[in-house]
């Protein structure tokens, strides 16, 4: 039994929770759709994803121990400008880019398993070179 295909939405949707509030507030790039979504922008979607992921595992147990709920808006203010800034570093993708292909693949399912299949991938990539070392 695996458990790679739950674990990828739940990256996904990780990262477009703690990207996604700040990132809302600049307009998505309107030509943009499903269809024109491109090998290259999955891919580079897909390392947006496991950056956002590697932040918020950073980030996420100082949000849930704060207690004073100003402080922890303020690790949360610097979680999601840490998560954008890990967004705009991949290479081929920008935080605009990364809402709005977030955004087209909770509604198009064919984007969503495109999406899926890439981060399955990657996963079985940095699997195999683990067990290389």
């Amino acid at each position: 039994m695996t458990l790679t295909p739950k674990i990828a939405p739940v990256l996904t949707a990780v990262a477009l929770a703690l990207a996604t509030p700040l990132v809302a507030q600049d307009s998505a790039p309107d030509e943009i759709t499903a269809e024109s979504i491109t090998d290259t922008q999955i891919e580079a979607f897909a390392n947006a994803v496991m950056a956002v992921q590697a932040v918020s595992q950073e980030y996420m147990p100082r949000i849930q121990q704060e207690q004073d709920q100003e402080q922890r808006q303020d690790i949360i203010a610097e979680a999601e400008a840490a998560a954008i800034s890990a967004i705009d570093e991949v290479e081929n993708m920008s935080a605009d880019e990364y809402r709005a292909i977030g955004g087209i693949a909770q509604n198009d399912e064919d984007l969503n398993k495109r999406i899926i299949a890439q981060l399955e991938e990657m996963q079985a990539e940095a699997e195999g070179a683990a067990e290389g070392e």
